[in-house]
């Protein structure tokens, strides 16, 4: 590619115009309440003379011919130069915006390919920058050729094959996990009590007349084991939509790291979409093992990594493998990400019972008293259950709790219903705080809460009730040595008592 060949101004595909008309949409949220203001003006004044049809039908065709007109001029206004390791873009309809995209401030290069790109065979590009409000560039409805010469110039890995021909490095969900999880993910339970509510909410409003016919359906066509055999196929149906977005989703997983050392994944069935995520960008992981899963042996990891970009999609963890065996996540974890977990744990002593099921049994009473007298009919039978259920909440989370400290990762561990672990590495804790109430003095125990950052948010994960050596152990460990200083060995009193 010659000199010339790379300073040519470059357009997107025309089909790209669908993705400034979204743009456009959102856009115009802001300032398209006043069109009906103004239609109803004209109205008022000129409604004589002309009827309300003809306003109304000319103002929709005003509107939609703007709003044409600028996704023609926003797709024609964006343009892009290739350089050597650089890409310059202008952008904007009445301020243009220039942009140098360098090899130095990328932190991703992804792509996704949406359900119209498979009929161009096209895809779309975000380079994810770092810093910034607009920390992100999109290039929507490239050629395949485009993007691999973009990347190349870029520096990226271009090419679409695992890094390790031999897969030792490569973990793909086969389709019988993703039917597993389908079937256990808490979105089928969603799903079908969403259904379940619905029917027996519409056999509730209906009239008597209209519900005496549908339970005459349904007892004819099911005899009198209609109510369990509508309840079976409410489950059927609840597990064919929970497949569909399954699939729809995570349809040829694949996750694997390059040749540079970055993670690359690879998802969707109509919208394929592909990551990139440097290891220097993860700032924790978490292994989520919820009831159903756990039961069976998988899990669920994520990764908080940074993120700059100003979409509230990117504040959101990013799923490294949405159901894998947990021994395979395990072997696979460090390898492929550089984290460790530790098998043996701190647990919580007997001192911290009382916190995590004697207060709350004590409140559950307090609160089923009113719900007892108040409450009518036999409901007010169920105030027992208010105390019961509580304390279990507490004992299950008083077993989950669990914390490990090595010389280069912090492991946590907490969860009530679902067990979720937190491993972070040294340094990447942004802020630490340990708190200890009268209570807790007495019993020599503290809670400790840490955060790591995301982008303009922070995800914080703590502990309570754990023993106070421990917790100022877990703090001073977060704390960065001041210069001149290899170790901190001692923490005031003040400060663990309660510090940030």
């Amino acid at each position: 590619m010659n000199k010339s060949e790379k300073l040519v101004k470059h357009r997107l595909h025309p089909v790209s115009m669908l993705y400034f008309m979204v743009t456009v949409v959102k856009e115009s949220f802001s300032f398209i309440w006043l069109f009906p203001l103004i239609v109803l003006y004209v109205h008022q004044h000129i409604s004589e003379q002309i009827s309300p049809f003809t306003i109304g039908i000319v103002s929709v065709v005003v509107l939609l011919m703007l709003f044409l007109i600028v996704v023609f001029l926003r797709w024609r206004s964006f343009t892009y130069e290739i350089h050597e390791q650089a890409i310059y873009i202008e952008s904007g309809l009445f301020v243009t915006k220039k942009r140098w995209v360098t090899t130095d401030h990328i932190q991703s290069i992804d792509s996704t390919v949406r359900v119209y790109d498979h009929f161009f065979s096209t895809r779309t590009l975000t380079i994810e920058l770092a810093g910034g409000e607009e920390s992100s560039i999109t290039l929507s409805c490239i050629s395949s050729e485009e993007e691999k010469r973009i990347r190349g110039v870029l520096g990226a890995q271009a090419g679409d094959k695992p890094a390790d021909p031999f897969g030792e490095s490569v973990i793909r969900l086969s389709k019988n996990d993703l039917i597993l999880h389908s079937l256990l993910s808490p979105r089928f339970g969603a799903v079908f009590t969403l259904l379940s509510v619905g029917f027996f909410k519409y056999l509730d409003v209906t009239e008597e007349t209209d519900r005496n016919l549908l339970i005459h359906y349904l007892s004819s066509w099911f005899g009198a084991n209609w109510i369990i055999l509508t309840l079976v196929i409410l489950l059927f149906l609840s597990f064919a939509i929970s497949l569909l977005t399954t699939f729809t989703s995570d349809y040829d997983f694949t996750l694997h790291k390059n040749d540079k050392g970055e993670l690359e994944i690879t998802q969707g069935l109509f919208e394929k979409k592909k990551r990139t995520i440097a290891q220097d960008r993860i700032q924790a992981l978490w292994i989520i093992e919820r009831p159903l899963p756990r039961l069976l042996g998988y899990v669920s990891i994520e990764a908080v990594v940074i993120r700059n970009g100003h979409d509230k999609e990117t504040h959101k963890n990013i799923t490294l493998l949405p159901f894998v065996q947990k021994e395979t996540a395990l072997s696979m974890l460090e390898p492929l990400t550089g984290y460790q977990m530790d098998s043996h744990l701190h647990r919580l002593t007997k001192k911290a019972k009382f916190a995590y099921m004697g207060i709350p049994f004590i409140l559950g009473c307090l609160l089923s008293i009113p719900v007892w007298l108040y409450v009518p009919g036999l409901y007010h039978y169920a105030a027992p259950l208010i105390p019961l259920g509580l304390f279990f909440l507490g004992w299950m989370e008083y077993r989950k709790i669990g914390w490990n400290q090595s010389e280069n990762f912090l492991t946590l561990q907490y969860g009530k219903v679902t067990r979720k672990t937190a491993l972070i590495k040294r340094g990447r804790v942004q802020w630490a705080s340990l708190r200890q109430t009268s209570l807790q003095a007495k019993k020599h125990l503290a809670s400790v809460r840490v955060a790591v950052a995301s982008g303009k948010m922070k995800v914080s994960m703590g502990l309570r009730h754990i023993p106070l050596a421990e917790a100022e152990r877990i703090y001073r460990y977060t704390l960065k040595p001041k210069r001149g200083e290899t170790n901190i060995t001692s923490v005031d009193q003040s400060a663990s008592r309660e510090a940030n």
